[in-house]
């Protein structure tokens, strides 16, 4: 739900706040501060983890396979696999939890060889909003990279 970020040279909570896309009341209440602190680079403070907010839970139901479930929320049965850390063939039993992206989020799969800016692409976002949303892009062959559009959650 949290993760700790490193103050950048030159940031303030203002514009840290406006980079992570909330508002700086909950950055100072994160972190008992107030809006006139002063943060200096290589201080760490809370913030939340956007990846997090981007999928909510999902209890199987007996008789459920990735298939419907994955049709119910227009998401791949081998992207709900992936998402779950399971194998698309693997058996899935009643009031197991699953990981669903919510409404507005955008999952992609990394294939070998693709590069951020195939990512940046196929999101039609930019390197920075890519990089805040997944906290480590790898870009190794099945890395799940995650986007949020505009206008949602």
């Amino acid at each position: 739900m949290y993760k700790v970020y490193k103050v950048l040279p030159g940031e303030e909570l203002r514009s840290i706040a406006d980079k992570l896309d909330m508002e700086i009341q909950v950055l100072c209440e994160l972190n008992g501060l107030t809006e006139e602190t002063e943060v200096r680079a290589g201080e760490n403070i809370v913030v939340p983890n956007h990846q997090a907010s981007m999928f909510q839970t999902y209890r199987v139901k007996s008789g459920e396979n990735l298939y419907e479930i994955g049709k119910r929320y227009d998401v791949s049965a081998s992207n709900l696999a992936l998402i779950n850390g399971i194998e698309e063939s693997d058996y899935i039993y009643p009031n197991q939890e699953l990981m669903i992206p919510r409404k507005g989020v955008t999952i992609y799969v990394t294939k070998d060889g693709d590069t951020l800016m195939d990512a940046v692409r196929y999101f039609k976002s930019s390197p920075e909003k890519l990089q805040m949303e997944n906290e480590n892009i790898y870009l190794l062959p099945e890395q799940l990279l995650v986007s949020k559009k505009e206008n949602f959650i």
